[in-house]
């Protein structure tokens, strides 16, 4: 991809060939450091990913201004720290901000630039591929998420994500329907291993046929993800949603439960930014002594686990909940706030400890280590039922993307 190269000097800084030259080489380099990431900054670059406005020189400010109702935010400036760039570049950063326009100042070593465009890159690209999805909320919300509203406008206006209301009545009559119908194994992923795993297979074939019936509502509806009040299917069907939801999830198809649209939103966020799946659960328990958090929910992602198991659903004892075993390591917890403001969104760095078989708690079970004050954080933010679960560093693009879709 392309980063389009915008580079401004001054009259006299534009007439010296020596401060061209080093500006030159600079680029260079931070291109050698990009190499690896398939990004190329480019003067007069067509089709680029977006502008990188070069402050070649003090004296630049009045030349930005007169580009300025050309570009498009965020607005990338990128200073040489030489020649006064970085001087005027802190001015139009400054002069940007007051007027509300999102921008990200670059300066410093080349190996440092080239880390901050990558960012750059994947928040741009989550937004692009984020913008006008269309999300299902099947049923509704659960009676229980009273913190939780769907308001598809106010949704759109802050994430650029269409919510798609779709009547519980509908997925009964795919059911009906795929119940009726012999079940294609080449259209269900792991189905020999799913169906060799779960001894009552009467059960495991009717949480496949939920499966099939919500990819029937993925293509009608053309969604990129879904959310569905889950507990419904209990009632009806003595059978749950929870592992059609973790296939859905390893296939790239945002997948929630409970009707918890706050959690999906944050689910397809994060999974546009990272490219990987997420999982959404119940804080559980809180330990102050060793600062970690229990999480516990019954739908993880199966290409999210080292090992799964098959067992019924927490509270029901009906249908089937999945047991994962995630391995350890780096994570991020986040979960964006039901009423919109980033003050109340979470999203911290943290790790997996250990994966417990506790009694009382949902199936899949992790305790989460998080940094002093991260509890107290947790307590303070309004998030409310979930948390969200992603591999990797997610915090450092999670902040920047939001406010870009706010756009």
């Amino acid at each position: 991809m392309y980063l389009n190269l915008i580079p401004l000097y001054s009259i006299l800084a534009k007439e010296n060939k020596s401060v061209i030259n080093e500006d030159l080489l600079f680029i260079d380099e931070i291109n050698n450091f990009l190499m690896d990431e398939d990004l190329v900054i480019m003067k007069e670059a067509k089709e680029s990913l977006f502008d990188i406005i070069l402050i070649g020189s003090g004296g630049t400010e009045g030349l930005f201004l007169k580009r300025l109702n050309d570009l498009k935010e965020p607005i990338v400036i990128l200073s040489t720290s030489r020649n006064n760039s970085l001087p005027a570049a802190l001015e139009i950063k400054t002069y940007l901000e007051n007027k509300n326009k999102l921008c990200f100042l670059l300066s410093g070593e080349e190996k440092h630039i080239a880390s901050m465009l990558k960012h750059i890159a994947t928040i741009i690209g989550a937004y692009h591929s984020l913008k006008d999805n269309r999300l299902g909320v099947i049923g509704g919300a659960s009676s229980w998420l009273i913190a939780s509203p769907i308001e598809p406008k106010v949704i759109y206006q802050n994430f650029k994500i269409n919510v798609v209301k779709i009547k519980m009545s509908e997925l009964d009559e795919l059911i009906e329907e795929t119940e009726k119908e012999m079940l294609d194994s080449k259209d269900i992923p792991h189905s020999n291993e799913l169906i060799n795993k779960y001894k009552d297979k009467e059960i495991i074939h009717q949480a496949l046929v939920i499966y099939v019936a919500l990819k029937k509502l993925v293509r009608k509806y053309e969604l990129k993800g879904l959310t569905i009040r889950c507990f419904d299917l209990l009632k009806k069907y003595k059978n749950t949603a929870c592992l059609a939801l973790a296939l859905l999830n390893e296939e790239g198809i945002t997948a929630g439960c409970e009707g918890d649209i706050f959690a999906l939103l944050t689910m397809h966020i994060v999974q546009a930014l990272t490219g990987r799946s997420a999982f959404m659960a119940n804080p559980s328990k809180f330990n102050y002594e060793d600062h970690t958090l229990l999480l516990a929910h019954c739908t993880v992602p199966l290409n999210m686990t080292s090992s799964y198991s098959l067992t019924t659903h927490f509270e029901s004892g009906l249908g089937i909940g999945v047991r994962g075993e995630m391995p350890e390591g780096r994570i991020t917890v986040c979960k964006i706030a039901p009423d919109y403001t980033l003050e109340n969104c979470v999203c911290m760095p943290a790790s997996i400890k250990d994966n417990p078989n506790l009694p009382g708690y949902c199936r899949t079970q992790i305790t989460v280590s998080l940094d002093e004050d991260g509890l107290l954080d947790l307590l303070k933010a309004s998030f409310g039922n979930h948390l969200v679960v992603s591999y990797g560093d997610v915090y450092q693009d999670f902040f920047p993307l939001l406010s870009l879709l706010r756009r």
